[in-house]
């Protein structure tokens, strides 16, 4: 047996017809060897010719090669990639891939020929990769992105169809506006679709414009830009800095929605921001759209007890309102675009606090945040004193105000408290507006001086007030007066005083102004009451507005009176020819007048009666009687007294 080797004809080796005369050709054929005539082919000089009808053909597919060496077919063979010699003058190609392909031939004793190899590619059925560019005007651009397909052809949707390569992009025009499925198919050799992809596209005269909704500083200062792009269409981002004008832009991918500048925002390097659409069928002729959005900058300085933050102003139109974040809450809004800074005193002392401002434009549509901006508050202030502090009486009780510095936070209040005869004390009130009510006086005894001071949120102390004082009203009734006296107040500009007369109810009854500046007496006859209720009233300046002090209120009581002769004569002379008696302040009256024997012979219980002498309608006789009155006054103090009476002719 005749080893493979010797009849494998991958070298094509030649192999003389008697040797091969000895198998048949099935035998033959088996083992790889040509089976030949015994009329040997005596022509010599021919050299392996063929052509392939195409070098990339899509799978599966049958390639028949054309044979152009002239040689008898039976003595041409081939390769198709595989390494096997065939006389079969097609193959069928299922698998995609690469293969040379190579022609044999037997030239009979000459020794036999191969081919130099044709490479077929064999492609696998697959849609074709491309991407779409609406332009304006209706025009249309395909970017062919797909580079395995010898040959793609474009179908516009429209009727009409252009040729292209891999790698090239075609612009197409449409007569009118309107949605039009694009379809993509790569063409190999002969001419045959091995695979299509369609796209729909949106036709229009006029790119949509996008929306800019806002921009955002981060954390470390790059920009964030949210927006919302139409579908279909190709945009870039602008960016300008407004420090000088230079100007970046930036490809936004199709349905994205936001974008990070790599760039640093700082006081110095604001930028401005805008859309503008890309026009793939005019290279370098943006479409601008200009709803502009720029950065802000925030600058947060620590002073005396406040925190001064400033912002830069708009770098563009369409601002709307300011809005002032602290710790997250909103602390301020303004509507003034020149509003640029805003003084926060709500704060504590060595706190943190971090600030943001929002912006808006375009009627609140779009909005630019900026960077936050973290800062500690100062421990340094210079608290200033309490003003207008006032003490004044009310309920026999002392009532304390005072107006604190404005912008000034408090931690705790501060009062001494000074009265004659004891030592000076002070505490620590447990609130920090006023009024502060000292209900621990004697305002009927004592006067009493104050002064106040505060410890701001800071830990610092506000000097003390000056002293300011109580007075307190003294009287009293001798004869037939009502004396009154107090200490001039200190501690105030006193314009004048005066004594005030109240009912039980407090309400106003009288008033008096007396003609010096510590004391006053008024005649008792003034006064119709038994009870009398005064207070003084102080009017004192106060930061150019003249206030009411009050001091403590007094209680003085007149004597009840009753008053009346002692003899009297009741003769119908005209001359004092009755007795009775003038009562003041009398409640209630009990009048008896006895004779010698102890006879009641006159008895009346109203003061204003008058008794004629006369006893069971007859006058009578001169002597000595006795009279007995008891009475109550109008505070309920019980009033009896005896005399003699003396009646004469």
């Amino acid at each position: 047996m005749i080893s493979n080797r010797f009849c494998r004809m991958r070298y094509f080796l030649s192999i003389t017809p008697k040797i091969c005369q000895h198998f048949s050709l099935v035998t033959a054929a088996s083992l790889g060897c040509l089976w030949l005539s015994t009329v040997a082919f005596a022509q010599t000089g021919v050299q392996p010719c063929f052509r392939l009808p195409a070098t990339v053909v899509c799978a599966p597919a049958t390639v028949t090669p054309t044979d152009c060496s002239g040689a008898p077919p039976n003595l041409v063979v081939y390769d198709y990639g595989d390494g096997q010699l065939r006389l079969d003058k097609s193959f069928t190609f299922t698998r995609p891939g690469k293969y040379l392909i190579r022609q044999g031939l037997n030239t009979l004793g000459s020794g036999g020929n191969i081919s130099q190899p044709i490479e077929l590619t064999v492609i696998e059925p697959r849609s074709p990769t491309f991407r779409i560019s609406t332009c304006s005007n209706r025009s249309v651009s395909v970017e062919i992105t797909d580079t395995v397909f010898p040959d793609y052809e474009i179908e516009w949707g429209d009727g009409a169809t252009t040729n292209a390569k891999g790698g090239d992009t075609k612009q197409h025009n449409y007569n009118a506006e309107g949605s039009f499925n694009i379809t993509v198919k790569g063409i190999t050799g002969q001419n045959i679709a091995c695979g299509s992809a369609s796209q729909l596209v949106n036709v229009v005269t006029q790119i949509p414009a996008p929306t800019l909704s806002a921009v955002t500083v981060l954390p470390d200062g790059r920009a964030r830009v949210n927006y919302t792009l139409p579908a279909g269409f190709n945009y870039r981002l602008r960016q300008v800095n407004s420090a000088d004008n230079s100007v970046k832009t930036f490809n936004l991918a199709a349905g994205s929605t936001s974008f990070t500048s790599p760039d640093i925002t700082s006081a110095f390097d604001r930028y401005i921001y805008s859309i503008e659409a890309v026009n793939p069928c005019i290279p370098n002729t943006p479409v601008n759209y200009f709803n502009l959005l720029g950065t802000h900058t925030v600058q947060v300085t620590p002073l005396r007890e406040l925190n001064r933050i400033n912002w830069s102003a708009p770098p563009h139109v369409g601002f709307t309102s300011y809005t002032l974040f602290k710790n997250g809450v909103k602390i301020g809004e303004w509507t003034g675009q020149n509003t640029l800074q805003f003084e926060d005193r709500d704060i504590t002392c060595g706190t943190q606090y971090c600030y943001r401002l929002e912006t808006r434009y375009y009627n609140g549509t779009a909005l630019s945040v900026s960077q936050e901006v973290c800062i500690t508050t100062s421990r340094d202030s210079n608290p200033q004193r309490f003003t207008e502090a006032l003490a004044t009486v009310t309920n026999e009780q002392v009532l304390i105000t005072w107006r604190q510095p404005e912008r000034t936070r408090i931690a705790s209040v501060l009062l001494r408290k000074t009265a004659p005869g004891q030592p000076t004390q002070q505490i620590t009130l447990n609130q920090t507006s006023p009024p502060y009510i000292d209900n621990n006086v004697f305002t009927t005894g004592d006067a009493y001086c104050y002064q106040l001071s505060y410890v701001d949120n800071c830990g610092n102390q506000a000097p003390w007030t000056e002293p300011f004082c109580t007075t307190v009203l003294n009287g009293k009734i001798s004869g037939d007066s009502v004396l009154f006296n107090w200490q001039e107040l200190r501690g105030y500009g006193t314009v004048n005083y005066m004594i005030e007369q109240l009912d039980e109810n407090d309400r106003t009854v009288n008033v008096f102004h007396p003609n010096s500046r510590t004391s006053m007496f008024l005649p008792v006859s003034n006064f119709s009451d038994q009870m009398l209720r005064f207070r003084l009233i102080a009017w004192v300046n106060v930061q150019g507005s003249v206030v009411a002090l009050y001091t403590n209120i007094i209680r003085l009581r007149i004597n009840a009176t009753l008053i009346y002769p002692t003899a009297f004569s009741p003769n119908s002379d005209g001359l004092n020819d009755t007795f009775g008696v003038t009562a003041r302040f009398i409640d209630k009256f009990h009048l008896q007048i006895f004779n010698r024997w102890g006879e009641l012979i006159y008895y009346s219980e109203n003061p204003d009666e008058r008794w004629d002498g006369t006893y069971k309608g007859v006058t009578v006789a001169t002597g000595i009687y006795a009279l007995v009155i008891q009475a109550e006054d109008k505070t309920g103090s019980k009033i009896e007294q005896k005399a003699m009476l003396l009646i004469t002719k």
